[in-house]
C-alpha cells in the first residue's frame, strides 16, 4: 500500500475518533445535567415539603430547572410565602437562578418585582425595582461572600396604582459581604436615595456608603448568627469602621463619595463592645459643607431650621480641617459615654 493511500485513511480514522470522543463527552454532559437537574427538582420539592410540615407554605409555580448545556438553576413563575403562625405573607415575580456548570460553588439569582409584603405591626409593603440580583458562593466552610445589586428601587405602602406615592426611591443599592480568615468585611452602598415624608416638603437626595470589618464574625455566614440578639452578636467583639458617610447627592447614578465637595458626614474609626453590649471605641467625625446640609433640613424640615443653623455655625470650632476642607471632630466612647474631647456628648445605650 502506498504512502498517497494510507495518508487519507490514517486522517479519516482520526477523524471519527475525534467525533466519538465529542459525543461520549456530549453524551456524558447530558446525562449529568438530567441528573443534577433532577436532584435540584427534588430537593426544591423536598424544601417546600418541610417548610408545610412547619406551617409556612412556599409557593413556586411551574417550577422548572433550565440552563442546559451549560448552565443549570431553577426557576418559578412567582414566588410566594404564607406563614400564619408568623402573621407574615409574601407574594414576589418570577424568580431565576443560574450556576455555571464548570463553577457549581457560585449562584446568581434575579426576582422580578412587585413584592408584597404583609406583616405584623407593620403596613402592607410594595417594594419594586428595574432588577434585583443577587449571587453567593460557598466554600468548604460554608457561604464564602454574598452581593445584593438593586437597581432603581421603590418602596412604597400599598396602594391603587393610581395613588401609589414611594416613601423611599434610588437610583441603585448594593450589599456585600465577605469572609476574610475569621473576620467578616461588610459593604454597603446606596446612591441617589430620596426620603419622601409625604408632607409636601421633601427631603434632599442623599449617598450612603459604609464599610465595615467585624473581627471574628466569618462565621456569621454559615449561620453563625441565627437566633441571636445584637448584644449577643457583639458582645466581647471589636472590628472597624473604614467609612461610614452620608452625603448630599444630586440624585444622579454618579455616587458624591466622601471626598467634601458635597455637604455631609463621614465616620472612621475602631469599636469594640464589652460584655453588656456597651459600646467602647475612637472615631473621626468629618463634616463638610455644614452650611449646605443646614439649609436642606431647614427646607425639608422648617420646625428643624434654628436647631440646623445653630449646630453649623458653631461645628468648624469644634475640630480642625483635614486636607479635604471638611471640619474632623474626634470623638470617644468609653464603655457607652460619648465625648467630642473633654465636652461630654451623652450616653450611647447599651445594645439589647
Amino acid at each position: 500500500m502506498s504512502a498517497s493511500t494510507s495518508e487519507p485513511r490514517r486522517i479519516r480514522r482520526a477523524y471519527l475518533w475525534i467525533v466519538a470522543v465529542v459525543l461520549l463527552l456530549f453524551t456524558l454532559l447530558t446525562g449529568a445535567w438530567l441528573y443534577a437537574a433532577n436532584w435540584i427538582d427534588q430537593q426544591a420539592g423536598l424544601a417546600i415539603e418541610r417548610a408545610a410540615r412547619s406551617g409556612v407554605a412556599i409557593g413556586c409555580p411551574n417550577r422548572d430547572v433550565t440552563g442546559y448545556p451549560f448552565r443549570i438553576g431553577l426557576t418559578c413563575e412567582a414566588v410566594t410565602v404564607d406563614a400564619p403562625a408568623e402573621e407574615f405573607r409574601m407574594n414576589g415575580g418570577a424568580f431565576r437562578s443560574a450556576a455555571q456548570l464548570y463553577r457549581p460553588n457560585r449562584l446568581v439569582t434575579e426576582l422580578d418585582g412587585p413584592v408584597i409584603i404583609d406583616a405584623a405591626g407593620a403596613p402592607p409593603l410594595d417594594l419594586r425595582w428595574d432588577l434585583f440580583q443577587a449571587s453567593v458562593s460557598a466554600w468548604s466552610e460554608g457561604l464564602d461572600r454574598f452581593s445584593v445589586h438593586v437597581d432603581r428601587p421603590s418602596f412604597a405602602t400599598v396602594a391603587p396604582a393610581a395613588s401609589r406615592k414611594p416613601f423611599f426611591e434610588a437610583v441603585s443599592g448594593e450589599v456585600h459581604g465577605r469572609r476574610r480568615e475569621s473576620d467578616l468585611d461588610l459593604a454597603f452602598r446606596t446612591t441617589g436615595g430620596h426620603l419622601s415624608r409625604g408632607t409636601g416638603a421633601e427631603l434632599p437626595p442623599f449617598d450612603i456608603f459604609a464599610d465595615v470589618t467585624i473581627d471574628g464574625a466569618a462565621d456569621w455566614l454559615s449561620g453563625g448568627a441565627a437566633g441571636q440578639s445584637a448584644r449577643e452578636l457583639f458582645a466581647g467583639r471589636s472590628g472597624t469602621l473604614r467609612s461610614v458617610s452620608i452625603n448630599l447627592s444630586d440624585g444622579s447614578a454618579q455616587a458624591t463619595g466622601v471626598d467634601g465637595q458635597n455637604g455631609g458626614a463621614e465616620l472612621m474609626g475602631d469599636f469594640a463592645f464589652s460584655e453588656d453590649g456597651r459600646l467602647s471605641g475612637a472615631f473621626d467625625l468629618a463634616l463638610s459643607k455644614p452650611d449646605e446640609v443646614a439649609q436642606s433640613v431647614s427646607n425639608a424640615i422648617p420646625e428643624l431650621a434654628d436647631t440646623a443653623r445653630q449646630i453649623a455655625s458653631v461645628i468648624p470650632y469644634l475640630g480642625k480641617k483635614d486636607d479635604k476642607g471638611r471640619t474632623v471632630i474626634r470623638l470617644t466612647a468609653d464603655d457607652g459615654r460619648l465625648s467630642a474631647g473633654l465636652i461630654p456628648l451623652g450616653e450611647i445605650p447599651p445594645l439589647q
